[in-house]
């Protein structure tokens, strides 16, 4: 049985080789979010399963704000995501745990989903296709390069099924907190130290 610290790390692992995997879609195709735009953290109907945010959650833990997350969280009345800072920019806003962010979040405008003939189709947002349609198309036509969404939302379920249940992004968050406090609630959490 996995630790919790030891999922955190999986999770971090999967998002590093995603990550890697868009740097690289991006640098031969040229596409890119606008700078600040956050349009896509706006949909009031994001999913996410808990298990994406088991980092934020210990981020949260390690810095002794995790209960006061969860009680803002519990009690908004808003169902946008949560770590969205929107009005940040001019027009849009910008994630205020960017490094900690879901897999959605890392997934949406650089990645694939699979047609009913198996074929890659980018899934992407409207803006990009409005203001980047040579990178749009140089981005789908790289077939290998586009990361599949549904390989890495097997990869999540690899590192906890039980954490794996899709609901809407803020109680995913609730929910990797209850988990990360359940488990230190009766263990003393090391701190690791930060490079």
């Amino acid at each position: 049985m996995k630790t919790l610290p030891q999922k955190v790390q999986q999770v971090k692992k999967v998002y590093a080789r995603l990550d890697a995997h868009i740097e690289s879609l991006q640098e031969d195709s040229g596409l890119r979010c606008v700078s600040g735009c956050g349009q896509c953290c706006k949909k009031p109907d994001i999913e996410a399963s808990p298990v994406e945010f088991l980092p934020l959650a210990l981020d949260w833990f390690d810095q002794d704000v995790h209960w006061d997350k969860y009680e803002e969280l519990k009690n908004s009345q808003d169902s946008t995501c949560f770590v969205f800072r929107p009005h940040v920019t001019s027009f849009g806003g910008l994630c205020n745990a960017y490094p900690n962010r879901g897999l959605i979040c890392r997934l949406f405008g650089y990645s694939a989903r699979l047609n009913k003939e198996g074929k890659k189709e980018l899934v992407t947002c409207k803006i990009l296709k409005d203001e980047m349609p040579t990178e749009i198309a140089r981005a789908s036509s790289a077939k290998k390069k586009l990361p599949v969404m549904v390989h890495y939302h097997t990869r999540m379920a690899a590192i906890d099924i039980q954490l794996n249940d899709r609901m809407p992004i803020n109680q995913a968050m609730q929910k990797a907190i209850e988990t990360v406090a359940a488990y230190y609630a009766y263990r003393k959490r090391k701190k690791t130290k930060k490079i």
